[in-house]
């Protein structure tokens, strides 16, 4: 789950009555001013921060009660509904959370932080509900925020996220560079600022940022995996194998670190090794079937081919078009001599899109 550490919107006397006299002067409140209904704003704004000292406390039961006391009294003041907002949000009252932060940027049209809360809500509820598409809120929501001076790291960090998903990877890498200009210790922000160099193939510049996400963040394990895989595109498999198992010193458990530096040993050469990480990946994973193909591949290379069939048989049980598995089980009923076998396989597996298996149709009749 995503997750942002929300700050308390605190505001002093000075401040409170600022605004409450800027609100007068645009004729949103009372029109008369009276010593009573200053000293009816003064309580306001002592309610108003005794919701802040709870929620501090992280008791919200409590907040909510002084913020509905805050809005009952002065239905204009916008930072309370803020502050619900965030109460409701870490709830996972997304909805309620979205409404609390309009009703926030309506009454004051430059509160740059209720525009980001609302954005990064709206984004959060769309993770929550795992689309698999670009989510509804875009890097243009996070512009308000920007826009209207609220500019913190996370405000550049989710819109460069926004922006990645949307396309713009060289936008995405500026707006990753900004939050860590304001922040030199962002460890996350290294990360995906190194996923998007990845993605462009700058594997150097992906590997720099994230082994600067791994020294801010030493626990991270998707830096060390992702520093790994950079590696071995550039066919330094050696040190990927280290990372991956800096990874694993981290999780023992993860499933891309174990599985991806099965297959760095399998190019190694190491197949005792390979062969143990895959079955303990199997082990948190048992219906992988990436997993259980790999496991398939080094028997073929051990040469225990009925082995390896019937790996790659337990792939296919769990899906039948994983066409690397429909590939290797040609080959291997190649070795077996199992020539008819073997076509038939290359054959769906060239009907899957492996370019591979074209070549070795050449063979058959």
């Amino acid at each position: 789950m995503l997750k942002y550490k929300f700050k308390p919107y605190k505001m002093n006397s000075k401040q409170f009555l600022f605004v409450f006299f800027l609100l007068i002067s645009l004729g949103i409140s009372a029109q008369n001013i009276d010593a009573e209904k200053f000293s009816q704003n003064k309580t306001v704004l002592k309610t108003y921060n005794r919701a802040i000292e709870r929620i501090l406390q992280q008791d919200y039961y409590s907040a909510l009660f002084f913020l509905d006391s805050v809005v009952a009294a002065m239905p204009e003041y916008a930072p309370a509904y803020n502050e619900r907002g965030k109460i409701f949000h870490i709830k996972e009252r997304y909805g309620d959370a979205i409404a609390e932060f309009e009703k926030a940027t309506d009454l004051d049209q430059n509160f740059g932080e209720a525009y980001f809360n609302k954005a990064f809500t709206l984004f959060v509820q769309d993770f929550e509900k795992m689309q698999d598409s670009i989510p509804s809120v875009t890097s243009g929501d996070f512009d308000k925020a920007i826009a209207h001076e609220y500019q913190v790291p996370e405000a550049f960090y989710y819109r460069g996220l926004l922006k990645q998903l949307e396309g713009d990877i060289d936008g995405a890498i500026d707006d990753y560079s900004k939050a860590i200009d304001l922040n030199i210790k962002y460890a996350k922000a290294y990360h995906d600022r190194g996923a998007a160099k990845r993605s462009k193939g700058d594997y150097q510049g992906a590997i720099y940022d994230f082994r600067l996400a791994v020294t801010y963040d030493p626990k991270l394990v998707s830096g060390y995996v992702n520093m790994g895989d950079a590696k071995k595109s550039l066919g330094d498999y050696q040190s990927a194998e280290r990372d991956y198992t800096d990874a694993l010193k981290v999780d023992s458990t993860n499933l891309s670190a174990l599985n991806n530096r099965g297959g760095t040993r399998y190019i190694l050469g190491n197949l005792e090794g390979a062969f143990d990480d895959f079955s303990k990946a199997l082990t948190y994973s048992p219906q992988s079937v990436e997993v259980l193909s790999n496991l398939g591949s080094i028997e073929q290379l051990k040469g225990n081919y009925d082995g390896a069939v019937d790996w790659f048989n337990q792939a296919l049980s769990i899906s039948n078009k994983y066409a690397p598995a429909i590939l290797n089980r040609g080959l291997t009923y190649e070795l077996q001599g199992k020539v008819d076998e073997a076509c038939a396989d290359w054959r769906t597996a060239a009907e899957l899109g492996m370019e591979q298996a074209k070549e070795y149709l050449k063979e058959c009749k």
